[in-house]
């Protein structure tokens, strides 16, 4: 009887593994296929929502840096700061405003560009303490400042790392001391000095930058190639640079965040004589990485 069990038992799994045959290879080819394709039709999705994330990052980031500057010029009459404390007037914001991002030193990087910059015309992200990385930074690298961060890390010989950031300001909106009529080449009358301008919603105060910031003037000549650096006098490329998308984040000065095409930052009022419609007027103004 077991005997019969038995072979019943093997026949019956015979059966059954004859009817239930594997995957032929073409059939697990396919499969392979299908999967490949929906992996191709996700993963863009999935790149622009992490690209969408960081934008939502970097504005929050902009919204605080208003409050920190609402906060500033409230504790100095309506003022900005003076624009030469600390010997490089395009970024003194950075020591004026240090006891109020020094406990989120977070907010000086946009989640775009953490990175630095190495050598040569075109950008290249490199770690942050390489030793090829250079002052200035990019479409997606940081810039560094000649002041120690007391929260950074240090590198494996000890030594502390910069200063970074990678948003810039407007250099139009420093209060200068009265006696001062030119400030790295810009003619002081025309500053913002103050809250009270005509157009906040689109003043611009503070922005996405590959420089500690700039003071722009309608004719400056727009960047070649997207991250051209041109030095450290040429305002407009500090801020002309496809970040998000084709463009920056704005912060203006009634606080709002709004996003700018690159070509499109010739067409805002960033100081008091400011040529709205120059860039417009003239013929093959912009090059084709800012159509």
């Amino acid at each position: 009887m077991k005997k019969l069990q038995s072979s019943f038992c093997r026949k019956a799994g015979l059966d059954l593994f004859r009817r239930i045959p594997g995957f032929t290879l073409i059939e697990l080819l396919v499969v392979i296929a299908i999967i490949a394709i929906l992996a191709g039709m996700l993963l863009p999705s999935l790149s622009k929502a992490k690209s969408r994330a960081k934008g939502a990052h970097c504005r929050s980031n902009l919204r605080q840096w208003g409050v920190i500057w609402l906060i500033y010029a409230d504790d100095n009459d309506n003022s900005f700061s003076a624009g030469n404390g600390v010997g490089w007037a395009r970024g003194e914001w950075v020591k004026a405003l240090r006891d109020h991002y020094d406990k989120k030193p977070q907010l000086l990087l946009c989640p775009v560009a953490t990175l630095r910059r190495g050598p040569g015309s075109r950008e290249i992200r490199v770690p942050v303490d390489d030793r090829r990385a250079v002052a200035w930074g990019g479409p997606n690298t940081a810039y560094d400042f000649p002041l120690n961060d007391p929260n950074a890390f240090t590198t494996r010989r000890g030594q502390s790392k910069r200063l970074l950031s990678s948003y810039g300001i407007n250099n139009w909106v420093y209060d200068v001391p009265a006696g001062v009529s030119s400030l790295q080449g810009r003619n002081t009358s025309w500053n913002w000095r103050t809250f009270d301008v005509p157009q906040p919603s689109v003043t611009p105060l503070f922005l996405d930058a590959m420089w500690r910031g700039g003071g722009p003037f309608h004719t400056d000549r727009p960047p070649r190639f997207n991250g051209e650096w041109a030095g450290y006098g040429a305002e407009s490329h500090h801020f002309a640079v496809a970040r998000h998308g084709k463009g920056v984040h704005v912060l203006s000065f009634d606080s709002s965040v709004v996003s700018k095409r690159a070509r499109d930052l010739w067409t805002i009022p960033w100081h008091r004589e400011y040529d709205l419609s120059y860039a417009n007027r003239r013929g093959n103004f912009f090059p084709a990485w800012m159509q």
